[in-house]
């Protein structure tokens, strides 16, 4: 994964030759691996290195972009792992880029004429590049494995002011070509997810103005709008019931309330977890294949990650972070 990459049209991308296209110069501190639990469509999965002890998991970073650092939470048998790897006004990703099974570092800098997606893989190679999207036409990064090659792609989805209209641009990695798509409206919110449990991420909008999700099934095409009853401001959908399908739900950050439709029984279910000004953290923390419930609380030291479990209905509240980071939550175990 060290060699040169391309771009948009198979433009070449300068190699490591000034601050400018090497926005992480040497030296650069190697991630050390012990184990982690990553999101593969819609599985969770456990690598681990050999000679790593086995840890509960944990699953907690943040990303601080007042000086580009990544902070990964390290327990009883996992090492904590710290990695200076973007710079202020980045976006972080989640994503395995190189289809190892493990998460990569990830940020999206917006830029013009061209964006770049940076990957550092989870294997300590060398860093790499890919331009795709334009800071020109307020490109919104999205994560997701749109080919079901198990390898994220690289993809971007455009407001059209003028048209009213989204479209997706989805570079993909199983071939190196792209497509577009034009779904939903410029004012929805991106809310990609496998909601057909396919194995492929479906592109979809969430719609504030009457609460409705629209997305579009990759594995027949087939097109869905369905209302989950109540507002909300972030897009939670995940699989909270373990069936292998991404779950409509949404989080109110005022009134500290999710509401989840469940793809088995069709019914929106309502709770109150976290407070006011949280933000959700969702991840499936006890291993037992569903999603639990999770809010992350920033202060200026010790920020509070207050986890429902879903095996058990009990509380986990961890520590770390601090006010200005980016959660990163189903990332890294090290």
């Amino acid at each position: 994964m060290t060699g040169q990459k391309t771009g948009w049209f198979g433009r070449p991308l300068p190699k490591n030759a000034t601050s400018v296209w090497n926005p992480f110069p040497p030296p650069s501190p190697t991630p050390q691996l012990s184990k982690e639990m990553i999101y593969a469509g819609s599985r969770l999965l456990a690598v681990e290195d050999a000679n790593a002890n086995q840890a509960p998991p944990a699953d907690i970073a943040v990303w601080r972009p007042s000086n580009g650092t990544w902070y990964v939470v390290g327990q009883t048998g996992s090492q904590a792992t710290t990695l200076s790897f973007g710079t202020s006004g980045d976006v972080p990703l989640i994503g395995d880029y190189e289809g190892d099974g493990k998460t990569d570092f990830t940020v999206y800098r917006p830029g013009s004429p061209y964006s770049y997606f940076y990957v550092w893989p989870s294997n300590g190679a060398s860093w790499w590049g890919t331009s795709w999207g334009t800071s020109d036409q307020n490109d919104i990064p999205v994560a997701g494995d749109f080919d079901g090659d198990g390898k994220t792609d690289y993809v971007v989805v455009r407001p059209d002011s003028g048209a009213g209209t989204f479209t997706w641009w989805v570079l993909k990695s199983s071939d190196s070509d792209y497509y577009y798509q034009s779904y939903g409206a410029n004012t929805d919110i991106p809310a990609p997810a496998d909601y057909d449990g396919d194995g492929k991420t479906d592109s979809g909008v969430y719609r504030a103005s009457n609460q409705t999700f629209y997305w579009i099934n990759s594995s027949n095409g087939g097109t869905n709008g369905v209302s989950i009853g109540q507002t909300g401001d972030k897009v939670v959908s995940s699989d909270y019931d373990g069936d292998g399908k991404a779950d409509l739900a949404v989080y109110n950050s005022s009134t500290a309330y999710w509401y989840i439709k469940s793809s088995i029984t069709g019914s929106v279910s309502s709770t109150q977890w976290g407070s006011s000004g949280d933000v959700p953290v969702q991840n499936d923390y006890d291993l037992d294949g569903k999603t639990d419930i999770a809010t992350w609380h920033a202060l200026s030291s010790d920020s509070v990650w207050s986890i429902k479990k879903s095996s058990t209905g009990s509380t986990r509240t961890e520590y770390w972070g601090s006010t200005g980071d980016i959660p990163v939550p189903a990332y890294y175990r090290r």
